[in-house]
């Protein structure tokens, strides 16, 4: 999740300030690489989605770059190239209007601008896509964030939202939202109630993956109950490998090196989780700080991997500076990284053989 809302609303401008990598981890760097359509992309790419069709992987991410929703892709989940640039979407972005509903800008190239957050990709039928993703309401006195869909026919998009109101948006706001398609098809929505203490449900949707089921009602998956998490739980993300159910998530402050990865094993995809342990999965390790922002994907060998974002160490928070006001981005780099996870096929219980 990104809690940088008075970055993306400054200004909405289109970053165009290009930054090499870092070499650096004293501060963290101003300007940002650029996301140039069809060009390989390091720079900030937070709360990545991440899917496999065939042999490509796909990723999108909250805004960035001038972007409402960035979209990547690769073959070897190592090196990451830009969404082309098309007709229906000049600029390479994979949402190029949010929902009519959104605190959106109209800009001259036809796209609706508006902060996107932790969007996520799932395929619910033969050329069938959906992209779930939050955003704020307008007319919202305390910029309440909520819950859309949009469809489309590649997870490469572009994805078209036709929605007239808001799928979750409760009076606390509702953010990080992610579809899970159970064994039988049927697509589960997953969110963050955006409340303290935070709490994750999941509700059954209909067969088109853009509304919740009216046969059913939302169930509770887990909520902050560890110390490292001080209250914050959020980013749930739901796969199964090896006749498990697996529930990632985020916990603590997404701005700071205590930010980590966590993980609990479900009975089912809509419940009965438990922590198999007291600490994270995933915490700052190996030059890498914060990490959060878990998705899991099954690789072309059968592996369980985990897409994240974590920050450089000793470069942890977007600078406040009249510079990086003017992004859409807000002079960020919490880049895109995957890792390899596995498990004893007795426990279940995770470890991590590569982070990266």
């Amino acid at each position: 999740m990104l809690r940088c809302s008075r970055v993306l609303l400054a200004l909405l401008t289109t970053c165009l300030v290009a930054g090499a990598v870092p070499a650096s981890a004293r501060e963290a760097p101003l300007g940002q690489d650029p996301i140039v359509p069809g060009a390989s992309y390091r720079g900030d790419f937070p709360d990545p989605g991440v899917v496999r069709a065939g042999s490509t992987y796909y990723a999108v991410s909250t805004s960035s770059g001038g972007l409402n929703v960035p979209s990547l892709a690769s073959h070897d989940l190592r090196t990451w190239y830009a969404r082309r640039a098309s007709a229906a979407s000049p600029a390479g972005d994979a949402l190029p209007r949010v929902a009519s509903w959104a605190a959106g800008v109209e800009q001259p190239d036809g796209r609706f601008r508006a902060p996107v957050w932790a969007p996520s990709l799932a395929r619910i039928g033969p050329g069938r896509w959906v992209l779930a993703y939050a955003t704020k309401l307008r007319g919202s006195p305390y910029q309440r964030m909520c819950i859309s869909v949009a469809t489309g026919t590649s997870p490469a998009g572009p994805f078209v939202d036709r929605s007239t109101k808001p799928l979750v948006c409760p009076l606390r706001g509702a953010i990080d939202p992610y579809v899970f398609v159970a064994p039988n098809g049927r697509p589960w929505l997953l969110w963050k109630i955006d409340r303290s203490p935070a709490r994750i449900y999941t509700q059954m949707m209909d067969r088109t993956g853009t509304r919740l089921s009216a046969f059913d009602k939302r169930h509770y998956l887990m909520g902050a109950a560890q110390a490292w998490e001080r209250g914050i739980v959020e980013n749930p993300a739901m796969v199964r490998y090896r006749g498990r159910y697996y529930l990632f998530y985020s916990g603590n402050d997404y701005a700071t090196t205590r930010y980590a990865i966590g993980y609990l094993v479900c009975r089912t995809w809509y419940g009965g989780c438990v922590r198999p342990r007291k600490r994270p999965l995933m915490p700052s390790m190996l030059g890498l700080a914060g990490p959060g922002g878990g998705s899991p994907v099954i690789d072309t060998a059968g592996r369980l991997r985990l897409a994240y974002h974590a920050w450089t160490a000793g470069a942890v928070g977007y600078p406040d500076s009249l510079e990086c006001r003017a992004t859409l981005a807000g002079c960020g780099q919490r880049r895109l990284y995957v890792a390899w996870l596995d498990a004893p096929r007795r426990t279940g219980y995770l470890f991590i053989r590569a982070a990266r």
